[in-house]
């Protein structure tokens, strides 16, 4: 099993399942009694529908759960990719109706804030995925996530912060810790370890829906009249 070791400091839930697809990369993860106990990813951004379910069901058999075991399933609501986010939620949802169980939500650059603390050595963690069409999604510390160019971002930041998202190195800023010049350290994107402690640790949670921040390019067909 791969992925960040967390230690939950107080776990309300006793087993918790992590879903997330929002960017691209798709992973799946137990939580239960405290502890990571499963952990499943591909870092392929295609396919996420095809891949996502089958990493669940790996994920609960090497826990020794069944769905109805869960007390909670956790979900990214976004942003993210428009399609990424309704595989996910989608799956989130429907095990949550069919095992009669509680949808937990929360945003990807929340999930990645979370991972980047214990490796930010105390610096503030700016988390920021990019958006595309020259736009990035970032969100400062104890703020809501927000769109804007990544000079924006960055202005908004200040120095000395710790990067968290997938921006290319090469944009970077040098990072706490003793990073150089273009070199990226941390977690380029939400992961379903991380997603788990969070859900275990940081109560309350938001509703499995959709946020987008920007709206989604796909507009549904107007009604003829």
């Amino acid at each position: 099993m791969t992925g960040y070791r967390f230690t939950a400091m107080t776990s309300i839930m006793t087993a918790i399942l992590a879903i997330e697809s929002a960017t691209g990369p798709c992973s799946a993860a137990v939580w239960q009694d405290g502890r990571l106990k499963a952990y499943a990813e591909n870092t392929s951004p295609v396919m996420q529908s095809a891949r996502l379910l089958p990493m669940v069901e790996q994920v609960l058999k090497e826990s020794g759960l069944e769905y109805r075991d869960l007390s909670a399933v956790a979900a990214t609501i976004g942003p993210g990719s428009f399609t990424g986010i309704r595989v996910g939620l989608a799956a989130a949802r429907g095990i949550c109706f069919a095992a009669g169980i509680r949808g937990l939500g929360f945003t990807t650059l929340d999930v990645l804030a979370f991972g980047a603390v214990a490796l930010a050595g105390g610096a503030p963690v700016l988390a920021i995925l990019n958006a595309g069409k020259g736009e990035y999604y970032y969100q400062l510390p104890g703020g809501a996530p927000r769109i804007g160019t990544l000079e924006t971002a960055l202005a908004a930041a200040g120095k000395n912060l710790f990067i968290a998202g997938n921006v290319p190195p090469l944009c970077l800023p040098p990072q706490a810790g003793g990073g150089k010049e273009g070199e990226g350290k941390g977690i380029s994107f939400p992961r379903a370890d991380i997603l788990a402690a969070l859900a275990a640790t940081r109560p309350p949670a938001l509703p499995l829906s959709p946020y987008y921040i920007r709206p989604p390019d796909a507009k549904l067909p107007s009604k003829k009249m």
